[in-house]
């Protein structure tokens, strides 16, 4: 997925004001030209000289496309359900919030899952997606949020918060802001906060096991035989597939994650080496991999 950074009218585009902006009673500003609602889309929070700001992300994935993945389908419903339930919240009068925490070894699919729910909040919901990538755009969001909604107040929202045991490490005063947010102190509406991590178990039990916070957890399991060849006949052209034993790369990649295979295909198809070559190298990579863990580096 691409998305276009829409562009302004020439006129707007000048180096020039067109309005007064209100600091107090009695006080103005030259102000810059304002509009009612943001462009569908991925944001990040930013500071610059203009202050705390959102900005739209271009935004490119090579692995949108959905998986026979029972996790995959749990999440994607769920939110989706969480959505359509807009008016019941109210009516029981709970706060119209979503916490999702996804964590699982690195590689198995949970930036693709992100993926997904991105793109059906911002093709068929006209949504917002806020991407939280370090300690620093926490804080920002959590400046940023309530003048938002004081703007769009009904509009849908995603809150992206990959690693978020990196995010929070070590740093009480950002933990609380994480807590914060998640708990819905400021009463932010129509929002779905979405986290993952690698390492659940660096996360304080305060953080993780609290459903008012993370209402639901999954697993993101090192994908089964179902889903590696989905994977591979989705990136393999027919001729590709032709030239292949696909059984045999379905046996030979079992405990493999998404990523494992991504280099596979690269080395093979791309690279021009041989199967035996390349996953020998892979499974190479993968007792090192247990070598260092454990030794506890």
């Amino acid at each position: 997925m691409t998305e276009d950074i829409p562009k302004l009218p020439e006129e707007i585009r000048l180096e020039k004001y067109s309005e007064w902006g209100i600091k107090s009673t009695g006080k103005y500003v030259p102000g810059q030209p304002t509009v009612k609602t943001l462009p569908a889309g991925f944001y990040e929070v930013e500071e610059d000289s203009y202050g705390i700001h959102l900005e739209l992300k271009s935004v490119q994935t090579d692995e949108l496309y959905s998986l026979p993945s029972d996790e995959l389908m749990d999440i994607v419903n769920d939110i989706i359900n969480f959505w359509d339930k807009k008016n019941v919240y109210e009516q029981y009068k709970f706060i119209h919030k979503r916490g999702i925490l996804m964590y699982g070894n690195p590689g198995n699919g949970k930036s693709g899952i992100i993926q997904l729910i991105t793109k059906h909040l911002i093709d068929k919901m006209n949504g917002i997606v806020i991407n939280i990538r370090d300690a620093y755009s926490l804080d920002r969001y959590n400046k940023i949020i309530c003048p938002f909604r004081d703007i769009e107040p009904d509009r849908p929202i995603v809150v992206i918060l990959e690693d978020l045991d990196t995010m929070i490490s070590n740093n009480d005063w950002i933990t609380s802001t994480a807590l914060n947010l998640l708990d819905g102190v400021k009463q932010i509406n129509n929002v779905v906060y979405i986290a993952t991590t690698n390492y659940p178990e660096k996360l304080e039990e305060r953080i993780a096991n609290r459903p008012s916070r993370f209402d639901r957890r999954y697993e993101i399991p090192i994908p089964n035989n179902s889903v590696r060849s989905e994977y591979i006949k989705h990136k393999l052209t027919e001729e590709d597939l032709k030239n292949i034993d696909l059984d045999l790369w379905i046996k030979e990649t079992e405990g493999m994650s998404l990523s494992h295979l991504k280099e596979l295909i690269i080395s093979v198809i791309v690279l021009g080496k041989t199967f035996e070559e390349a996953i020998t190298k892979l499974n190479n990579l993968k007792k090192k991999a247990k070598i260092t863990k454990d030794i506890g580096l």
